[in-house]
């Protein structure tokens, strides 16, 4: 059997076992999601021994170059030395070579990053202060040419790294610069194509270098650029916008003010509304979105309803939440009791719902359709690559059931859901906005095919997206129950009451028998199957 060290212990692989499931096994706590692939969370680094190729596919190529693979899908044929990710495979240090302030309240960054190779204008860095490895995400405004990395900070209230980086951050200061990420990009999908382009507040940074590449490749379509701000005076490009596309013909820039005293040079309104009023033949458009996550939430839902297809929609948004942090004690314990309040898990009669939607479940025929539909669904779901493995250790029919009750709950208003509410049921789910829009187009396919009317297609689909923060991450969530957090993963020990069966190597295990489970998984393992735990090397 191959041997696998980790962490400096040794651990065994048995034959056709996957790096995971044997380190699981053997009580090792580690981060994962899927288990099939997907979602590349438990990645880790090899060091020595040989990867099976399927073990890296869909990483970057710098991870393939570095070493790392998914050990979910990972069986090794030998022995192998494994490592967690490193930082400093992922990160770099680069200096700050300019900071310039284009408003009162977002400032220019110009960055030398030499080993930043291979981005694209649109993609997004991750920057990391070094003396505590505090983290955020910005977008690339710059052409591919260009030798520095621009970006746009914006400061906000109470902001962590913003406020250091306006108050504290000078020029030639040295920071860790990882990336680039993102594939919202000026690509062979959008190439001689119009373009739609929705933004707010910095939003607009992806959205400039979006621009300058589809000008170095020549592009011929128009190009309209909406971009929101609260004040004429957040506006912070709009010189540079305007100087811009009276240089090109084919690119439109509007510059739309919410509130306030409006310039004649710019638009009163929302950009999404401006936009969608203006182009009335939108399923036309490759669209590009970016800006808050409400104001993407919107504007994505908006699109798809007016028959945008999902693949046409290229959306990046700014999620500012973790960039706040409480300034007085009175603010920490409000903030943790709407934490509580939004993530706990009462009973289904202290949850807040929607209001009942008697049309809906008249059209649902009082849940006969419903359940035809859901069939359908999970049919389609169970046999999708990228969305059975999250329901592995679910039956379809328990699927079924539970999506049936939940959602006759939402619609009809009886209290006959008594389970997790979205946010803790799917707490180790690491989903995307894009494998969430792509779940969403599969169960709109399924709700036409029965003849839902579209209104109350809509309707479905705005109940659906309103549960979009519950489900989104980027990591798994730790699960709250009235105010108590537990973890999303570990090991705990027990001694049970009556006998089972291991869930690793099958045989019987006799009651009285101290055993280790997983507390999310709910794996059983026998002191067989577990002692070879924690082996130095």
């Amino acid at each position: 059997m191959p041997k696998i060290i980790f962490r400096n212990k040794k651990h065994e692989c048995r034959d056709n076992e996957t790096v995971l499931d044997a380190l699981q096994r053997q009580g090792v706590e580690m981060s994962f999601s899927c288990r099939k692939g997907s979602c590349q969370t438990c990645v880790l680094k090899c060091v020595s021994g040989q990867l099976p190729e399927e073990s890296q596919n869909n990483l970057r190529p710098a991870l393939v170059n570095n070493g790392y693979f998914m050990p979910c899908v990972c069986k090794p044929s030998g022995d192998m030395e494994i490592m967690d990710v490193a930082h400093d495979d992922l990160y770099f240090s680069a200096p700050v070579i300019s900071k310039e302030l284009l408003s009162d309240n977002v400032c220019r960054l110009l960055i030398e990053a030499e080993s930043l190779t291979n981005y694209r204008p649109g993609q997004f860095i991750n920057l990391s202060r070094p003396q505590d490895g505090l983290t955020r995400s910005y977008s690339i405004a710059n052409r591919v040419d260009d030798y520095f990395i621009e970006i746009h900070v914006q400061r906000m209230a109470n902001g962590l790294l913003s406020n250091w980086i306006f108050d504290e951050l000078v020029e030639g200061e040295i920071i860790d610069v990882q990336g680039p990420n993102g594939s919202c990009i000026y690509s062979d999908d959008v190439l001689d194509k119009p373009l739609l382009m929705i933004s707010s507040g910095t939003g607009l940074a992806p959205h400039l270098g979006i621009v300058r590449d589809a000008i170095d490749h020549h592009h011929k379509h128009n190009i309209y650029i909406y971009h929101g701000s609260n004040f004429a005076t957040d506006a912070y490009l709009h010189s540079y916008m305007t100087q811009l596309a009276s240089e090109h013909p084919n690119i439109n820039y509007y510059s739309c003010i919410k509130t306030g005293d409006v310039p004649c040079e710019m638009y009163s309104g929302e950009a999404v509304k401006l936009a969608t009023l203006y182009h009335t033949d939108i399923k036309s458009y490759q669209v590009f979105v970016a800006g808050s996550p409400s104001m993407v939430e919107s504007v994505r839902s908006d699109l798809m309803f007016r028959g945008v297809p999902v693949k046409s929609i290229h959306a990046d948004p700014f999620d500012v939440k973790d960039l706040r942090q409480p300034v007085s004690k009175a603010d920490v314990v409000l903030e943790r009791r709407l934490d509580e309040k939004s993530m706990s898990c009462p009973m289904a009669e202290e949850v807040e719902y929607p209001e009942p939607d008697p049309e809906m479940w008249a059209a649902l025929e009082y849940g006969r359709k419903l359940n035809l539909i859901l069939a359908d669904f999970y049919d389609l779901v169970y046999e999708d690559s990228r969305l059975a493995p999250f329901f592995e250790n679910t039956t379809k029919q328990r699927s079924i059931e539970k999506q049936y009750s939940f959602l006759r709950r939402i619609f009809s208003g009886e209290k006959v859901y008594f389970g997790d509410r979205p946010r803790n049921a799917h707490h180790w789910m690491v989903i995307s906005d894009d494998l969430f829009d792509y779940r969403e187009s599969i169960m709109m396919t399924c709700l036409r095919r029965y003849e839902l009317p579209e209104k109350l297609i809509e309707r479905w689909f705005m109940m659906e997206n309103s549960f979009r923060p519950d489900m989104v991450k980027n990591k798994p969530w730790n699960k709250i129950v009235n105010g108590v957090e537990f973890p999303v993963d570990g090991y705990e020990e027990a001694v049970i009451d009556i006998g089972s069966l291991c869930d690793s190597c099958q045989q019987e295990i006799d009651a009285g028998t101290k055993v280790r489970f997983h507390v999310r998984l709910g794996l059983t393992y026998c002191p067989s199957c577990t002692e070879t735990f924690e082996h130095s090397v």
